[in-house]
């Protein structure tokens, strides 16, 4: 080894971690000198009308407000077992979209349909 350079372990190591937990220390101090104020707690029982997930879930949303409530917890769930399965359940050889005809036409149709629930989420 050089005499020029410095080994990684333990000098430079020991001065990172040193810099990265006095870092964390201040951080800590800070937040509880200065505490942020968060507003009255929430209330667990009852849930604001205003509130609306976020654009990716709002499909669910949808699918919440058109089918009863344990239906809409299972096809969602079946969805998700269903994309998992899907390497398994597919036993083509080809992997060109011109010849998985099936695979296409279903991706399409859930993906219409989630546009047509997100629609209804917003819209009704």
């Amino acid at each position: 080894m050089d005499k020029d350079t410095v080994p990684f372990f333990p000098n430079h190591l020991t001065t990172e971690v040193s810099v990265a937990l006095g870092i964390l220390g201040v951080v800590f101090f800070l937040a509880g000198v200065i505490p942020k104020d968060l507003g009255p707690p929430a209330n667990p029982v009852m849930t604001p009308a205003h509130i609306e997930p976020d654009w990716y879930f709002m499909w669910l949303f949808g699918l919440l407000k058109i089918v009863p409530q344990l239906l809409g917890l299972l096809i969602p769930a079946l969805l998700v077992v269903g994309v998992i399965l899907l390497p398994w359940l597919d036993k083509s050889t080809s992997r060109r979209p011109e010849e998985r005809p099936w695979v296409i036409i279903g991706a399409e149709i859930v993906l219409i349909l989630m546009v047509v629930l997100t629609y209804i989420a917003l819209h009704f």
